[in-house]
């Protein structure tokens, strides 16, 4: 845990840092020096010390109206992402102004005015960018709808169709509200079954009830199943257990439930989450629990929070495994590859979208972008999901 506060706090001192460079360059050019490094000093502090004024002040920072939400929270959080971000771009357009004068004498004369519309256009831009991705493509979650076929499918399970849904991250970014639209989109789909694959609550356990209390309004024949992420151990693994075990959703900890009306015919395995490896492919050592957890004639069907499940299962007689944990990555790149790029392929394997395994092509995993985000409430090319799934008949 030290190691990472001392990631953390290189982090901030290195966002600290950005924003300084960066204010210094678009306040005008006619003030002093004195005067530009003061306040440019005054509103970096002002900036980051907003979150310690409101630790200190004894309220609780998820429970803020939703006003606060809109109109405090979210503007100061893309504030701050846009502001590394431009100040990071900044420091490229910096470093390669310091050559330009070698190659053209005129442009050393003109060199402050160049940085400092410089500043201006990054800082305009990532800010422009990050709004929209905060106030619109955030906001509404879409349906992924895909049909996966099988061969020697069970009849019962011929257009049978499943509800997956991930990492709300219930706290200041994702409201009850937010949660209630999830909840009555997914009840409108009529699935036959609804699976949660982790992530309910982001760290506040104020959350747990109300968060908790509207996923068990979610509704169909076959069941409601679910496994838990590494927030919800952030949160307190025992009060979530507390929580869950007042619903009537059925969460599965190594474990394997039959679906309601289809015993014999759909076997639904649930594994825990490892916790460590916040950023990275959860090592989960041996799968030989979940391999005896595998019923032979049966469809089976894995939640996992961590699609890196998948580097170790792929090769076990799991029809479909379901995902959750990245959140797509939040930005995706499109057009590069078959799926775009997303950056949670910084530290992961499997992103986002369909994987199939290389030994049989119907052993798949399909990984959801989720509903709620963390760090910053910004998603580009990258819209929350709620996932749809039919099984046919190949």
């Amino acid at each position: 845990m030290t190691r990472f506060f001392a990631v953390v706090a290189c982090v901030f001192f290195g966002v600290v840092a950005l924003q300084y460079m960066l204010i210094r360059f678009v306040l005008p050019k006619r003030l002093s020096t004195v005067a530009s490094i003061g306040l440019s000093f005054f509103i970096t502090s002002t900036i980051n010390i907003i979150p310690f004024m409101y630790m200190g002040s004894g309220r609780i920072f998820d429970q803020l109206p939703w006003w606060h939400r809109e109109l405090i929270i979210f503007p100061y959080v893309v504030l701050i992402i846009a502001s590394a971000f431009s100040g990071a771009l900044f420091l490229v357009v910096l470093c390669a102004s310091s050559v330009l004068p070698k190659l053209w004498s005129r442009f050393d004369t003109s060199r402050r005015d160049f940085l400092a519309n410089s500043a201006r256009l990054c800082s305009g831009t990532s800010l422009g960018v990050l709004v929209y991705g905060a106030y619109y493509e955030n906001k509404t979650p879409e349906v992924s709808k895909l049909a996966l076929s099988y061969r020697g499918l069970h009849p019962d399970l011929c257009g049978f169709r499943l509800v997956h849904i991930t990492d709300i991250h219930a706290g200041p970014l994702i409201s009850f509200e937010t949660i209630a639209q999830v909840v009555s989109r997914a009840n409108a789909l009529k699935p036959d079954l609804i699976v949660l694959t982790g992530d309910y609550v982001n760290h506040n356990p104020a959350y747990i009830d109300g968060c908790l209390r509207l996923l068990d309004e979610l509704e169909a024949p076959a069941g409601v199943f679910g496994v838990y992420g590494n927030h919800d151990y952030y949160t307190g693994i025992k009060a979530m257990r507390r929580g869950f075990s007042k619903t009537r959703i059925s969460m599965l900890s190594d474990g394997r439930l039959a679906a309601n009306g289809l015993d014999g015919v759909l076997n639904i395995i649930g594994v825990e989450d490892p916790v460590s490896g916040w950023a990275t492919d959860a090592q989960f050592g041996d799968l030989g629990k979940v391999s005896e957890l595998v019923v032979p004639d049966q469809f089976n069907m894995l939640l996992s929070h961590r699609p890196g499940i998948f580097k170790v299962c792929c090769d076990v007689d799991i029809q479909l495994t379901l995902a959750g944990h990245t959140h797509g990555g939040q930005f995706i790149v499109p057009g590069v590859g078959d799926r775009g790029f997303s950056l949670a392929g910084l530290f992961v394997t499997y992103t986002h979208g369909l994987y199939e395994s290389e030994r049989d092509r119907e052993v798949r995993m399909y990984v959801s972008r989720g509903i709620g985000t963390i760090v910053a409430p910004v998603r580009l090319f990258c819209k929350p999901e709620i996932v749809e799934v039919t099984l046919t008949a190949a």
